[in-house]
This record gives structure tokens, sequence and C-alpha cells, in this order.
């Protein structure tokens, strides 16, 4: 039995500004690969959930092991919902040659699922495509990567053993094409209380999921609706998803339990914060009949914050307010999709003074630390991934005149919850690694200190 974590970032590479044909984590694929090798004689299924799919050198040694007997299933999306843009110069980072011709992550994609889809001799290898879309507003705009958003925003894997079992959950896509980011990957070896939320998540994923020989573009993804099942509540593992019942509503009141159950500090680390004052359009739910703003898991921090809980923040993105210009106007934030509601939060953040706040243009990580316990994520903390709508029907987008959506509103995600003191010890490093990175940015202080008076 055991926990292991993996971290990767771009100070591991010469140039962090290379795109690599082992993918945007190098370090995270080789230790994936690692941990399948070290016990390939014991394993029997492989059962992979990862949003993008492109990883030739990955692709390359899961048909080495399946066609020496070990069942593959790898479940992603649909090829339409890969990037089309910025068509990039690939590095082999083990010769150093840079590729003949550029390519975009749909590129990369295609080449492996037209293999698959014209391909007759791949025994023990399924290739699945997850195509629920889910949008709970009219005004949603164009995505470049596909015109709607896909739910499966999941990367994890579920190896099944002759006796036992590994987990694995990771913050990265391991996809060719990105940057490497500041990345995590754990893994789980025959611990008890994970292995049955996990099994049954794949067997409901893969039974609503759609062979690639059997897919087509022509399939009308813009019905999405499925047979509900009632969720299954772990204390070590939460997932959720379209078919899961109000899951990723009560993926909120979960999440909230812990954080207002801190005794002495928190660590919120994301790409995205943002999940604070939204709305919850109850018209799309088909039992909920009011709709409200919800203060969202951030607002619980805030209020803990305020009771004297100490809070560290890290994130990738950040949008000063309007009085805050000033103070930042010499530095190029990402800033995220939802200004408005990051905003109001980051109003409350500046006016505690038990929280700090950090950040880095490379943070991809996903994670709360709550006293001796982590909560390891595969989503971002925005609004999106705490709303659950059963009943969405959209007749006609705002941007997109020509489409119509209805069925449920929901992202596949997963949390693990992880007390095992080694593993702790292994994040807090990493935030303080992160902390005192040249690119790290602190815009608040402990004592509500913004970033004029910090630099």
């Amino acid at each position: 039995m055991s926990f292991k974590t993996f971290f990767d970032e771009p100070e591991n590479y010469k140039n962090r500004f290379d795109f690599y044909e082992q993918g945007g984590s190098p370090l995270l694929i080789e230790k994936f690969i690692e941990t399948i090798e070290e016990q390939k004689n014991d394993i029997e299924e492989i059962n992979i959930s990862w949003y993008l799919y492109n990883n030739q050198h990955l692709h390359d040694y899961l048909k080495k092991i399946a066609a020496n007997g070990i069942i593959v299933n790898v479940i992603s999306i649909p090829l339409e919902g890969y990037d089309h843009n910025k068509p990039k110069f690939l590095k082999n980072l083990v010769t150093g040659e840079k590729s003949d011709t550029s390519v975009t992550k749909y590129n990369l994609a295609r080449k492996i699922y037209g293999e698959m889809y014209r391909s007759t001799s791949h025994e023990n290898f399924n290739l699945y495509v997850f195509p629920h879309l889910y949008v709970r507003s009219a005004r949603v705009k164009k995505f470049s990567r596909g015109s709607l958003p896909y739910s499966l925003h999941i990367k994890s894997a579920y190896i099944k053993k002759k006796k036992g079992y590994i987990l694995l959950l990771s913050s990265s896509n391991l996809a060719v094409r990105d940057l490497v980011k500041n990345e995590t990957m754990i893994c789980i070896e025959d611990e008890p209380n994970y292995e049955e939320n996990i099994k049954a998540f794949y067997k409901n994923l893969i039974s609503n999921s759609i062979a690639i020989k059997d897919y087509k573009t022509s399939l009308n993804t813009t019905c999405n609706t499925y047979n509900k099942l009632e969720y299954k509540f772990s204390n070590s593992v939460f997932i959720t998803a379209p078919f899961y019942d109000n899951s990723a509503n009560i993926l909120e009141k979960t999440l909230s339990g812990y954080i207002v159950a801190a005794k002495e500090r928190i660590i919120v680390c994301s790409q995205h914060l943002a999940a604070f004052n939204y709305k919850f359009n109850a018209k799309h739910h088909a039992t909920i009949n009011k709709s409200e703003i919800r203060k969202g898991i951030l607002g619980d921090v805030i209020t803990m914050a305020n009771k004297g809980i100490k809070v560290t923040c890290l994130s990738q993105t950040f949008a000063p307010e309007t009085e805050d210009a000033a103070k930042f106007k010499e530095i190029k934030f990402r800033r995220p999709v939802n200004t408005n509601s990051f905003q109001q939060f980051y109003s409350k953040v500046k006016s505690s003074k038990n929280i700090e706040y950090y950040v880095n243009e490379h943070i991809h990580s996903k994670f709360i630390l709550i006293d001796n316990t982590l909560i390891y994520c595969s989503y971002n903390f925005t609004p999106t991934q705490f709303i659950y709508l059963d009943n969405v029907n959209i007749t006609q987008f705002t941007n997109m005149p020509e489409l119509n959506y209805s069925g449920i509103h929901c992202e596949v995600g997963m949390h693990l919850v992880i007390k095992d003191q080694n593993t702790i010890k292994a994040f807090e490093n990493n935030v303080g690694s992160i902390k005192h990175k040249k690119e790290t940015i602190q815009v608040t202080n402990f004592g509500g200190q913004t970033h004029e008076a910090l630099i």
C-alpha cells in the first residue's frame, strides 16, 4: 500500500518555450509509463480517461503492452474538440532534434484517432470518445476547439492488477503542443477506500461513451441526456459526471464542509480561482425551483480567513480591479474568463488580514490543503465545476444562432482526499517552491498589504 507524488515544472528543462514530442509534462509521462512497466506482469487491464489524447509516445507504449495481452481502454473527447490554432515545431527531448513541420493539437490527435478508426489489428486496445457537451448560457462564445466545450476534463487512470489496483490522477493533459507548466501527479496503490468508486466510474463512463469505430462526425451531440445514476458518496473519492445525478451541486457542499472545518490553515492552488458569488439558474434544473447567488467555496475560504484561519492562494490567472491598475501596470497577467467573479473575490482577499496571494503564469496544478488533509483535484475552482443543471434548453445562442442545445450541464471531474503525511509534506514543499520562484508575483500579504507595498 502506498502513495507516490510526482512534480514537473519548467525549470526541469533547458528552454521553457520548447514544445516537446514527449508532451507538456515529459517527466510525468515518464513516471506514468514507469508505473506500468514496474508491474506489467501483474496488470490485467488499464483504463485511461484523459481530456486530451494526442501523445504519440504514450500511444505507442499502450499499443505495445496491449499486444502483450493487457486490455487497454482509453476514453477522451471527440476529435472536433482539439485546438486547430497556433501550429508549432516540436523538439525531441532525447535527441534534441526539431520537427520539419509545425503541428497543432488537432493534427496530432487526428493521426492517432485515424489510426484507431481504420485499424483492424489493435487487439486488446479500445479507444472511446465521450461526446458530452455542457453549456448553461445562451451568451457563451464560440470556442477555439469546437463550437461548444466538451465536459470530459478529467486526467486519470485505473489499473487493475491480478491482486490489487493502481490509481493515477494528474493535473497535466500530457498533451503534445502544450508548454511545460507546474504540474503534479499522484499514484495510489492498493490503499483501502479508493477503488470501489473509481471502478464504478470507469464502468459508467465507458458505457456512456462511443467506440471510435462507431463514432461519426454527423452525430448530434447538442442533445446531451443520460440515464441519471444516484452518486455513491465516498470520503476518499468524489466524482462529478452528467450521469451522476446532481453530482456537481453535491461537490460544492462537500468541499464547503471540509473548508469550514479548518482549524489552522487553508492553501488553495489552481490555474483559475473564480468560484465566488455566482448565479445558479434554476430554470434549467428539474427539481430546484429557485435561482440564487451562491457564495461558492471561495466565499467559504474568505469566511474562514475572517475567522482567523491563515489562507494562501496561488493561481495562474489574475485580474486586478480598476483601482489597482496602476499598481500592476508593468505586469501582464493572464486574465480569467470570468473576470467579474474573480474581481469580487479579489476585493475580499485584499480586505482580509489573513490571506496571502501569489500568481505564477506556469501554475496548472489543482489542490487544496486544509490543515493536514490534501484534496487533490482534476478541476479548477470556477463556477462551472460546481453547477449541475439537468434540464438545459437553449433554442439559439446569441453568438452562434445556428446552434441549439438541450441536455445536462456538468463537467466530468474528480478529487481524492489524502491524509498521508508524506504526501502532505511534499505538497507543502511544492507550495513553498512556487512562492519563491522568480516568476511568482505576490499580490497580497498577510495583513492586507497589496502589491504596491510589497515591491
